[in-house]
């Protein structure tokens, strides 16, 4: 059932009055019970009437620009289905949506694109390292007004609204966890990561660290591999890992090079004798999931990311809604060879 203002009051415990005030950032609302009633709205997903909504903004043309890594396969295709759905949920209002890449990893770019996007975005989606190029052109843009929502990987010190996403050190904890399960004294473990420029990476790589620690295995007991999702980089990390630690008994693939690791196992002739757990339900690692090859994935919700950062941009811009959290975190199911 659709919620209404007199619901939301009711949850509340405010007049009608007060949540129409709150809807419209009319003033002579106390901030408390401004933040109650946003948290209401958020949590019964409320939207004011579409049509009537449609009607009052259809003459404000409002452009959000996505900034974004040139991700390939299915990670852009899932990305890409999130921008659709905004699109299509989104379609009686005056809102385009641009979509600009950037080669991974390259920050003078994605600057370049930020710059750009200021001049005609009234609001923007960012996927970029947290670096002080990119923290510098937050701030110019908060200062200009301009509203930026972090999306996949977080720049949590910079100035934006809020960020949606993976609770990275969560997942990591997890993975931590999961392993810990599996390693016994003397045996060495395998942390292959992207690189720490990257919110998302190094958030999983901290959380399975300091999760191996609670549970009385020291950092020594994990080799870390920086591979900056290469493939060619990870197939010589994990095959120097291999070489030359006969304990290895457990890697943890925390970026998307899984292919590359597998390749590195079936050439040592370890496969399926060295326990594996990745990130993402790609086609590839579902393949490997099914055929023993991997034992785990840690899968997140990719589509939602891209739609619920601009649903948020259009509630700031469009209904002067701003984010009741900062931070949006998608779902993240524990997959299984029988459940992928």
């Amino acid at each position: 059932m659709r919620a209404t203002i007199k619901m939301i009051a009711e949850r509340a415990g405010v007049s009608i009055g007060t949540v129409d005030r709150v809807l419209h950032d009319r003033p002579y609302v106390k901030e408390e019970v401004r933040r109650r009633v946003l948290e209401v709205l958020e949590e019964l997903d409320y939207h004011p009437n579409r049509v009537a909504s449609a009607l009052a903004t259809s003459g404000m043309a409002r452009r959000f620009v996505i900034i974004q890594p040139e991700w390939e396969s299915y990670v852009g295709a899932a990305m890409s289905a999130g921008v659709e759905k905004f699109r299509r949920d989104r379609q009686d209002y005056n809102v385009a949506v641009d979509v600009r890449p950037y080669r991974q990893g390259e920050m003078d770019a994605c600057a370049a694109l930020l710059d750009a996007a200021a001049e005609e975005a009234q609001g923007i989606a960012l996927c970029a390292a947290d670096c002080p190029l990119i923290r510098s052109k937050l701030e110019s843009l908060a200062q200009r007004r301009v509203p930026v929502v972090t999306f996949n990987s977080d720049i949590a010190g910079g100035r934006r609204l809020c960020f949606v996403g993976e609770d990275s050190r969560r997942a990591g904890r997890v993975a931590g966890d999961i392993a810990a399960k599996f390693l016994r004294p003397g045996d060495r473990a395998l942390l292959v990561y992207a690189d720490p420029g990257y919110a998302g990476h190094r958030g999983r790589a901290d959380g399975f660290l300091e999760r191996l620690a609670e549970l009385s295995l020291p950092r020594e007991t994990c080799r870390v591999a920086e591979t900056h999702d290469d493939y060619d980089e990870t197939l010589s990390a994990v095959s120097a890992a291999l070489a030359e630690e006969p304990e290895l008994r457990y890697i943890y693939m925390a970026n998307r090079s899984v292919p590359a690791c597998m390749e590195a196992l079936d050439r040592a002739g370890k496969s399926g004798r060295v326990r594996v757990l990745a990130h993402d339900n790609s086609p590839e690692t579902a393949a490997f999931l099914r055929a023993g090859l991997l034992d785990f994935v840690i899968d997140q919700d990719l589509t939602y990311q891209t739609r619920k950062a601009l649903e948020l941009l259009f509630d700031a811009v469009v209904e002067h809604r701003p984010p009741v959290r900062e931070r949006y975190y998608a779902e993240t199911p524990i997959l299984t060879a029988e459940s992928c």
